[in-house]
């Protein structure tokens, strides 16, 4: 995994609000994009996010400036099974049942 992140925030401020969030399907097999915009207490904000074997691994980047911040992610829906070393596959639970 690769990360990266800053954030210069108002600590007095308390705001948060969830002004916008969509989510959409891709054309790609188990991934998904979600974008969103979100009031809060950013000044000037910056994260990235890469990871992959991971639970939603993918892409994640937010900008925030002036209390508002932007983010969009692509990731992947699956989970990551640690022990195993492969993604989680519900059908072979069920059948285990």
């Amino acid at each position: 995994m690769i990360s990266f992140n800053f954030n210069l925030a108002n600590p007095w401020s308390k705001r948060w609000a969830n002004v916008w969030c969509r989510a959409y399907g891709t054309p790609f097999k188990n991934k998904h994009i979600e974008l969103e915009v979100i009031k809060d207490a950013s000044i000037v904000a910056f994260s990235f996010k890469l990871s992959h074997w991971s639970d939603h691994g993918g892409l994640y980047i937010d900008i925030g400036l002036l209390g508002y911040s932007v983010s969009f992610n692509f990731y992947d829906c699956r989970h990551w099974d640690y022990a195993r070393g492969q993604w989680v596959s519900y059908d072979d639970a069920k059948e285990s049942q």
